[in-house]
């Protein structure tokens, strides 16, 4: 059992291996992501992104995202991590009134009142070329999303601001959301909160482990944005509707998508979006802005980058630095998740982790990762 990566047009062993008979290869590569094809067993090939190239529809995502280590292994410490085990935390405490689903008295405040940090509703959006997207640089980071009406990026830039954008295009309504304290970055459809309803998102200025609480307008309830549910409200333990986003480097996505349309700097706010406002906070793994309950798992330094992995309830972790170190700079990981056969791939020049289910046509694939277009 195995899988061969195969790199510019030659087939190579380099980096393949098998753990805990997990398949899965790659190798040192600094391939342009557009030139890098998924094949199925069956013949069908897609973008790394999942878009279709000779296949008939798109890869489906499985909901994921990216996250620092230190939150991931305190909102998931039953998950497991790959080629690492299981994280050992203790498990969250109960609320001794049951009023939320997590000790009331750890969700303190960030800022003050609701909306304190101003989301974004339906914003103005301009091609990749116009001067209103000149804020953005090659190597930032942005959340991509494939929409019946083309493509939209929501870059990170606007989100260190604004932290949710509400969204609806054609019939999708969706929110995308990034919390800049735990690095994660989450899609969400804003139409499966609430039964009958599309919810409308906001900031609370609440925090719980560091991370971003949200509320909706409709309800007024409280959601976890990395907890995926409602922790105190009307709707109190309901899950949250994750759904898959794309996230990778500003440049990636244009190479990918050179249609593309953007968040505009224009958005009625004084912001200077070329400016990080939270300094060496990326970097620096002593601050995690407050401690976390349970506290991090001390394999990993806290910031560093989690690709995590949500199925069924079910959590898995894919270190970035574990996998590079394991299979070079691109390759994939063929692994099951709550019974769901997964593909996760990646390419680290354009900082891009994804999951997708590899299922066609009802049957678990076997997938190879190659370079070309041909």
């Amino acid at each position: 059992m195995g899988v061969r990566a195969i790199l510019g047009t030659v087939l190579t062993a380099a980096g393949l291996a098998m753990v805990a008979g997990v398949s899965l290869s790659g190798a040192s590569s600094t391939e342009s992501i557009d030139r890098l094809r998924l094949i199925a067993a069956n013949g069908q090939r897609w973008k790394i992104d999942g878009e279709a190239d000779t296949a008939k529809a798109h890869l489906r995502s499985v909901p994921g995202h990216n996250a620092f280590w230190f939150a991931w292994s305190a909102f998931h410490p039953d998950s497991e991590v790959w080629g690492d085990g299981p994280i050992r935390n203790a498990a969250v405490r109960a609320d001794p009134e049951g009023k939320c689903t997590v000790p009331c008295d750890e969700i303190f405040t960030g800022c003050v009142g609701r909306d304190c940090i101003p989301p974004l509703d339906s914003p103005k959006m301009v091609a990749a070329d116009s001067a209103d997207a000149d804020y953005l640089a090659d190597l930032d980071m942005i959340l991509g999303v494939r929409t019946a009406k083309g493509p939209r990026a929501y870059p990170q830039n606007i989100l260190w601001w604004h932290e949710i954008v509400n969204e609806k295009v054609g019939e999708e309504a969706y929110a995308i959301t990034f919390c800049p304290l735990t690095g994660s970055g989450l899609k969400f459809d804003r139409s499966a909160f609430v039964r009958g309803k599309t919810v409308r998102l906001g900031v609370s200025g609440l925090l719980y482990n560091s991370n971003l609480v949200m509320w909706d307008r409709e309800t007024e309830s409280l959601w976890s944005q990395m907890r995926l549910e409602a922790v105190t409200g009307p709707k109190k333990a309901t899950a949250a509707p994750l759904r898959g986003v794309l996230e990778m480097t500003w440049k990636a996505w244009k190479t990918l998508h050179p249609n593309t349309l953007v968040v505009s700097k224009k958005t009625g706010y004084a912001r200077d979006y070329q400016r990080y406002p939270y300094r060496d906070y990326r970097t620096n793994h002593s601050n995690t802005f407050r401690g976390t309950k349970p506290e991090p798992d001390a394999r990993f330094r806290n910031k560093d980058l989690v690709f995590g992995v949500v199925v069924d309830g079910k959590a898995k972790a894919y270190v970035w630095n574990r996998v590079y170190a394991k299979l070079g700079d691109s390759g994939m990981i063929e692994d099951e998740i709550a019974g769901v056969p997964v593909l996760v791939v990646f390419h680290r020049p354009s900082r891009f982790f994804h999951a997708f289910d590899r299922r066609i046509g009802g049957k678990a694939r076997k997938f190879s990762l190659q370079s070309g277009t041909r």
